[in-house]
């Protein structure tokens, strides 16, 4: 085997074993730093075929022993177009002299300014921009929305993803962003942890940082990273915050802004994960009333393709984070959803009704986002005609 070939199947069986190092050696806050780099330098190293797995399978099949299988295979395999262009020089003239090589002054701007940009851009995802918060602020009218509601505030924050990456003092500027925002009521709409269930404790404690000036009016729905690392954790840790969980289940904000099992007013509503739970629309929209404004957090959001049914007035979901990279004129390589990149993030119409997509709080996967800020969102309630959604300045 020629050497060059040699030294990139080692890289490869490097990078994969990098990538996968921190779930083995555990979590502690001591080794985080490290872990991070090593997980850094495995995804650098084993790049195409990772990209490819999470592309084409899913976040979770690189989660398995088949998908790291492939992931190196596919890093292989993505590599040999390279190693061939490579090698080739060296193929078609086998028996020509080889003039020595020499270093020029092009080939060393060529290089060094590939590495200066190279390294600009990663400082950039991984250090900057992920950590870069933004807010987003919206009216949005809602037919039949009782009067005494108008100018009701709704934050919405999705995918937490607390543990190694998203630490609390990383996530913490955004639960002090919503409590800025003085909300009446604040939808969690799933993805509080990664990587282990020990860090729903530090998702709970989040949660209870929370200032909604309705009593219990942080409302929650789960998301498959919920159900991966312990739904009854989720449960056990985010009620003890104060939270209100639903599963396929809805309360209602009556017009004396009080959360209620029953009566008239805005309905919030929230639905189980699309991957690994049991979503069910109509049956949870079945009691509301035709003539009542709804609101309904969905995980994944699209659970808007594939359930129709009664109104919706609006669907809150996160779960794409945006893609958390987009390459302009490209969009976004990695996007967990079967409809491409239509539901990245923003506001997106479904097949019957509006969905807004937040790009999410903290980062999965890719410890870095280039493109893809993260989000804080708030809406002001307003009756209208219709449903709309415009910008405007609230804080």
């Amino acid at each position: 085997m020629p050497s060059t070939r040699r030294i990139v199947y080692i890289l490869a069986t490097l990078g994969l074993m990098f990538i996968f190092l921190p779930e083995v050696l555990g979590q502690s806050a001591r080794q985080a730093g490290m872990l991070l780099l090593l997980k850094a330098a495995g995804m650098a190293l084993n790049g195409p075929g990772l990209v490819c797995v999470s592309g084409l399978g899913g976040y979770a099949k690189t989660g398995s022993i088949f998908g790291r299988i492939l992931c190196y295979l596919l890093t292989l395999l993505l590599f040999e177009p390279v190693l061939r262009w490579i090698e080739h020089p060296l193929r078609a003239q086998p028996l020509a002299p080889q003039a020595p090589a020499q270093v020029t002054r092009r080939s060393l701007l060529v290089a060094g300014s590939g590495l200066v940009s190279a390294t600009l851009m990663g400082s950039y995802a991984g250090l900057y921009e992920i950590h870069h918060l933004q807010l987003e602020q919206f009216v949005l009218t809602l037919p039949h929305l009782p009067p005494q509601l108008e100018g009701l505030r709704i934050v919405l924050m999705s995918d937490w993803h607390c543990g190694p990456i998203n630490r609390p003092q990383h996530l913490r500027p955004a639960i002090e962003l919503a409590n800025r925002c003085q909300p009446d009521l604040v939808l969690l709409p799933g993805d509080f942890v990664s990587k282990s269930g020990a860090y729903f404790s530090e998702a709970g404690e989040l949660a209870a940082l929370l200032r909604p000036k309705i009593e219990g009016g942080v409302v929650v729905s789960w998301g498959n990273h919920d159900y991966w690392e312990g739904i009854e954790l989720a449960k056990k840790w985010m009620s003890r915050a104060g939270c209100q969980l639903l599963t396929n289940q809805s309360l209602v904000l009556t017009p004396n802004r009080e959360l209620a099992p029953t009566g008239r007013g805005l309905w919030i509503c929230g639905l189980d994960d699309l991957w690994e739970g049991k979503p069910k629309l109509a049956e949870t929209l079945a009691r509301i009333g035709p003539d009542q404004p709804r609101l309904v957090l969905s995980h994944n959001p699209d659970v808007a393709e594939e359930q129709h049914g009664p109104r919706v007035d609006l669907m809150v979901s996160g779960h794409t984070h945006g893609g958390q990279v987009r390459i302009p004129t490209l969009g976004t390589p990695i996007l967990p959803s079967r409809y491409g990149q239509k539901y990245a993030s923003g506001l997106v119409q479904g097949p019957d009704y509006k969905v807004y997509v937040a790009r999410g709080v903290g980062s999965s996967g890719l410890p870095l986002r280039f493109g893809v800020p993260p989000e804080v969102t708030v809406f002001e309630l307003r009756r209208g005609s219709q449903v709309t959604l415009g910008p405007i300045r609230l804080v």
